[in-house]
C-alpha cells in the first residue's frame, strides 16, 4: 500500500495572458508561464442575512433563509524579482515600456497612464483543475528590501472581473516561462539625492494605482468596469541606524530629492525603481533603551514637470 496523493503547491502552474478584448473577456491566446511564490487570487461570496418579519416560518427564533450576496474577486500574488520575468508584471502595473538599444536592451516603464492593462491569469493547482481569473488589474505593487537570505520578492494586490472554473486549460499552449534569473535579497541599493543611503537596515515602497471597480445596477452581481478612480501614490519608509540629524534636517527643509531602489547583477543586467521627487516625513528619534538607536523615516513621492 502506498501513501495518499494530495494537491501540492509545488505542482501548481501559473500562466498570464494580456487581454485585448472587452473587460470581462478572457485573453484568447499568447499566454506565458511565470514563476510565483504564493497566490491568494480567488472569487468569494459571503452569505447575507435576510431577517424578514411575518413570512410564516416554522418558529420565531431560528434564522430565516439567506439573501443573495455580491461576489468579490481579487487577492494577492507574490512573485520573484526576476530580471527576466518582472517586466510582464511591470507592464501590468504601468503599461508597455519604451524599449531602446540593440544588443543590450533598456526597458523604461513610466507611471501616470490614464489606463493600465488587464490580464487573464490561469492557475492550475491540480489535474483537470484550471482556475481562470479574468481581467485582473494591479491595485498595488510592494517591494520590501532588507539584509535577508534568499531572493528578493515582490508582493502585488489585484482586482479582477471574476473566476471561471474549467476542467481543461483556457490558455491554449502557453509559451515557456522566461529564464529564471532572480535578484538576491541582499543585493539592493537605495540612493537618496543620488547618494547611497548608509547604515540602511531596511527599506520598502508601495506603488498604488488608485484602481477601483464600478458595479452597475443591471450588472447582476458582476463588475461593470475597472477604473483608476483616484491618484496613484508611491510611498514607503527607510529604516536606518541613527547617526545624526541629516534626515531630520532634510525633512524639516521640505525639499524633494530623487529616490532610487536598484538591484544590479552586472553591467547589462539590472533593475531600478526611480522616483524623481521624494519628500521625507519628519520622524524625530526614539530612544527605547540602552541598545542601538534606529530611525524610521517615511517618504512620499510626487510627479514633477
Amino acid at each position: 500500500m502506498s501513501t495518499s496523493s494530495i494537491a501540492l503547491g509545488q505542482l501548481s502552474k501559473l500562466a498570464i495572458g494580456f487581454e485585448s478584448g472587452a473587460y470581462g473577456t478572457p485573453a484568447a491566446s499568447n499566454y506565458r508561464y511565470a514563476h510565483f511564490y504564493k497566490s491568494g487570487l480567488r472569487k468569494s461570496r459571503n452569505i447575507e442575512s435576510d431577517p424578514v418579519i411575518g413570512a410564516g416560518y416554522n418558529n420565531t427564533r431560528d434564522a430565516t433563509s439567506p439573501a443573495p450576496s455580491l461576489a468579490e474577486h481579487g487577492g494577492s500574488l507574490e512573485v520573484p524579482l526576476c530580471f527576466n520575468q518582472i517586466g510582464d508584471w511591470l507592464k501590468l502595473l504601468f503599461g508597455a515600456p519604451t524599449t531602446t538599444g540593440s544588443t543590450n536592451l533598456t526597458h523604461a516603464f513610466s507611471s501616470g497612464a490614464l489606463t493600465i492593462p488587464t490580464a487573464t491569469i490561469e492557475l492550475n493547482p491540480a489535474a483537470s483543475d484550471f482556475r481562470q481569473h479574468v481581467s485582473c488589474a494591479l491595485r498595488s505593487f510592494k517591494l520590501d528590501a532588507s539584509d535577508k537570505a534568499g531572493y528578493q520578492r515582490v508582493s502585488m494586490d489585484m482586482l479582477g472581473f471574476g473566476e471561471n472554473l474549467l476542467s481543461t486549460t483556457g490558455a491554449g499552449t502557453p509559451t515557456a516561462a522566461r529564464a529564471y534569473d532572480p535578484a538576491k535579497a541582499t543585493g539592493g541599493i537605495v540612493k537618496l539625492g543620488g547618494t547611497q543611503v548608509g547604515v540602511l537596515l531596511g527599506a520598502s515602497f508601495t506603488y498604488e494605482t488608485g484602481l477601483a471597480q464600478d458595479r452597475y445596477v443591471d450588472g447582476v452581481g458582476d463588475f461593470g468596469a475597472a477604473i483608476l478612480a483616484s491618484q496613484a501614490m508611491l510611498t514607503g519608509e527607510l529604516r536606518v541606524r541613527y547617526t545624526g540629524q541629516t534626515y531630520d534636517a532634510a525633512a524639516a527643509a521640505e525639499t524633494d530629492q530623487s529616490l532610487e531602489f536598484s538591484f544590479v547583477k552586472g553591467v547589462n543586467n539590472s533593475i531600478s525603481f526611480l522616483a524623481p521627487a521624494a519628500r521625507l516625513a519628519l520622524a524625530g528619534v526614539s530612544i527605547d533603551g540602552p541598545g542601538g538607536i534606529e530611525q524610521t523615516i517615511a517618504f512620499r513621492c510626487a510627479q514633477t514637470s
